[in-house]
């Protein structure tokens, strides 16, 4: 996505973009160019969101999972906006036509930010507004079927608008690593037939950059089974984990419903592939547990083949291999799942739960 910073600069300009750390942001004489305040409020259009609709709800949840952040800073959102307008001194989100104002993006978030000397630098974001383009074809739901992600033939609206909040939220995109602030629509978590939408552990760090830590409890850890591909301009791009053999060879796959199944022997020793991320305050080092499923959702209730623990700091997503070997006794010619949970003896006392698990599928030759 391609978005769009309006900045409105008064006298002497000094607004750069930081990218030493994981997280971008702007700054201004070395300062960081942030809200001024750790609770901001957001207007939702009662047009674009009106009440009891499902984009109301995924919108809802977007906010709720970018508030799920370790720092203090967070969105609180107002519905039933009769008036939307850029430039008016509040913070709005709506969909449009005008494909003028978006140049072609899915979404937009239009920042006016203030950076300028006067007897000392004044800086700050004064206004946000999140516009998203009623012409692309976007899903509200979080079946995985009907993702791009998967094959499907929308774009996920939560993933894009958990970007646009990001930027609202101060953060820039972000090119090096796995991350919502790049290509968003593949920054997912899946477990079963859902997704779900998150911020993130590069942009969760970045809220603690920007706005310093939550003096309340709040961690979070989480796995997923994508990974950092490469970059494009100012996008990370990104790419589902693999399975490989136990040399790290390529094992044969082929596309099923929109993913790749792995063909596997029985009792076959591979490397299963998957990304941690510890989204919450602090260091963590969670139990981890790993699983055979007869589906895609992968629980402790399943067959466990391994356990181990990770090391998790709060800066930049872990993509990691582990060597398992497949039960001798599964059935040929039937499809299974391989993944694994993080925190499996729910050691750790987390803000969700529902993100600590996932998979790869497997057919047994």
């Amino acid at each position: 996505m391609k978005t769009i910073f309006t900045t409105a600069v008064l006298f002497a300009s000094s607004i750069l973009l930081n990218t030493t750390d994981a997280a971008a942001w702007r700054t201004c004489d070395g300062k960081k160019v942030k809200w001024g305040s750790n609770n901001v409020t957001m207007r939702a259009s009662n047009v674009s969101f009106p009440s009891g609709s499902s984009y109301l709800s995924a919108l809802q949840t977007v906010i709720s999972r970018v508030n799920d952040n370790p720092s203090p800073f967070n969105f609180s959102l107002q519905t039933g906006d009769t008036s939307v307008k850029f430039d008016n001194g509040q913070n709005e989100t709506w969909f449009t036509n005008d494909s003028d104002a978006l140049d072609g993006a899915p979404a937009v978030a239009f920042t006016w930010s203030h950076c300028y000397w006067l007897f000392g630098w004044h800086y700050g974001i004064d206004e946000v507004d999140v516009v998203f383009n009623n012409n692309v074809s976007y899903t509200s739901s979080n079946n995985k079927s009907s993702s791009w992600t998967y094959g499907g033939s929308f774009r996920p609206f939560r993933a894009t608008a958990t970007h646009e909040f990001g930027h609202a939220m101060g953060l820039l995109h972000e090119n090096r690593y796995y991350n919502i602030m790049g290509q968003d629509w593949d920054h997912i978590h899946a477990n079963g037939n859902s997704t779900r939408a998150y911020l993130g552990e590069d942009a969760a760090n970045g809220s603690v950059i920007l706005y310093g830590t939550n003096p309340n409890y709040m961690e979070d850890v989480s796995l997923t089974h994508h990974k950092y591909l490469g970059t494009s301009g100012e996008y990370s791009t990104h790419q589902l984990t693999r399975l490989y053999n136990s040399s790290g060879g390529n094992l044969s796959r082929f596309g099923n419903s929109g993913e790749w199944v792995y063909r596997v022997n029985k009792g076959q020793t591979v490397r299963l592939e998957l990304t941690a991320e510890n989204n919450g305050k602090n260091s963590q080092s969670p139990a981890m547990g790993y699983y055979i499923s007869t589906n895609t959702i992968i629980s402790t209730a399943d067959r466990r083949i391994g356990t181990g623990s990770l090391s998790l700091n709060r800066n930049v997503p872990y993509t990691f291999q582990r060597t398992l070997t497949i039960p001798s006794d599964l059935n040929s010619g039937q499809y299974y799942a391989i993944g694994a949970i993080i925190d499996y003896n729910n050691a750790i006392s987390e803000s969700t739960g529902t993100n600590n698990a996932t998979y790869i599928r497997i057919y047994v030759n």
